[in-house]
């Protein structure tokens, strides 16, 4: 371990986008359980076009959610491989496949990156979405 603060900043980059991660999905999935709460909700006043972008807020945390489910589950196949890779050049004898579902760890770290960043702008869409057609339904009832 000669490169060790190397080592300690590539550690803090996996946690601090796994942290990322985690974040998106836990806002995507709240921002989806308070958008179902005001539908069931008799006073939420849908007006116009207000109604299409509350709608459409709500698809796009659905799609930011399941982009960092997604996410997710590249990640940790992408773990998994690397390890088996490291345990392969440790121990040559080690004959697990360094492939899952024909792609290998590199594949899925680059599925990950192309599954985080979509679900970052959707999370953005959806909650700047949201918080307009809310405020423009209650804007009246500040005056």
């Amino acid at each position: 371990m000669s490169d060790t603060p190397y080592n300690r900043w590539q550690a803090l980059a996996m946690a601090q986008l796994s942290v990322a991660i985690a974040l998106i999905s836990g806002l995507s999935i709240a921002g989806l359980g308070a958008g179902l709460s005001l539908l069931q909700s008799d006073k939420y006043p849908f007006i116009g076009w207000w109604k299409c972008a509350f709608l459409l807020s709500q698809l796009f945390l659905v799609i930011a959610s399941f982009l960092s489910c997604g996410a997710v589950i590249t990640r940790t196949l992408d773990f998994r491989l690397t390890a088996r890779k490291a345990r392969k050049n440790q121990q040559p004898a080690y004959n697990r496949p360094l492939s899952i579902f024909c792609c290998d760890a590199d594949g899925y770290g680059r599925a990950t990156w192309r599954l985080f960043w979509p679900s970052c702008v959707c999370l953005t869409l959806g909650a700047a979405l949201m918080i307009i057609s809310i405020g423009v339904a209650y804007a009246n009832r500040l005056h």
